[in-house]
């Protein structure tokens, strides 16, 4: 294709691809044509490259069936291309769903897009879920919850010796004191035991 070949008007690059004068400025709006230095010509190959790159794989199956309908109207009518004058269906739309990207804003990076808006909803999705079925907490929740559980233990803990010191003092059997001092350990751990359940609770 020489350099004179790849240069159309935005209404003749329309026909070219087989649709209506609007549809190209739609794909120019869009950011989805490659114009050439006077802001006036397309580049063809080069905007043919993005509109391929930038078009929504959700809707190619749609689009080969309207690709397939236009094929065989040509074929009846022997005529190459649409008439200037047909409207154009957004959902006609072969090369790309139109209208995605924000005006003025090059939309090349419409797939990566969507991939990253999917991926983050089922993300979001599989969190409700799981935190419906009490597999995931809230962090801060958690967080108060530990907080409230280490300081109990802390002070159960703290308070052994004073507790105790009295009976300790009295004691002779080696025995004795260590089951004294075992059933105080145990009872601090299980209060912190039983903290921790209820925050999973």
């Amino acid at each position: 294709m020489t350099v004179a070949e790849n240069l159309m008007t935005v209404p003749q690059f329309s026909a070219h691809l087989g649709f209506g004068r609007t549809y190209a400025y739609q794909l120019q709006k869009d950011g989805r044509l490659v114009m050439a230095d006077d802001g006036r010509h397309v580049l063809v190959a080069e905007s043919v490259a993005r509109i391929e790159a930038t078009k929504d794989p959700a809707r190619q199956g749609v689009a080969a069936r309207h690709s397939a309908q236009r094929a065989a109207r040509v074929d009846a009518s022997q005529q190459p291309q649409v008439a200037d004058s047909e409207a154009v269906e957004p959902d006609t739309d072969p090369l790309g769903e139109a209208g995605e990207a924000k005006p003025g804003t090059p939309s090349y990076s419409f797939q990566v897009s969507k991939a990253k808006r999917e991926h983050y909803a089922a993300l979001d999705a599989e969190a409700t879920y799981r935190a419906r079925m009490k597999e995931l907490l809230e962090a801060s929740e958690v967080r108060a919850a530990l907080v409230e559980v280490m300081t109990v233990l802390r002070t159960s803990l703290e308070g052994i010796a004073h507790r105790l010191a009295p009976a300790l003092a009295a004691e002779v059997d080696e025995g004795e004191v260590r089951s004294m001092l075992d059933a105080e350990i145990r009872h601090a751990l299980s209060t912190a035991s039983d903290g921790l359940a209820k925050a999973g609770r």
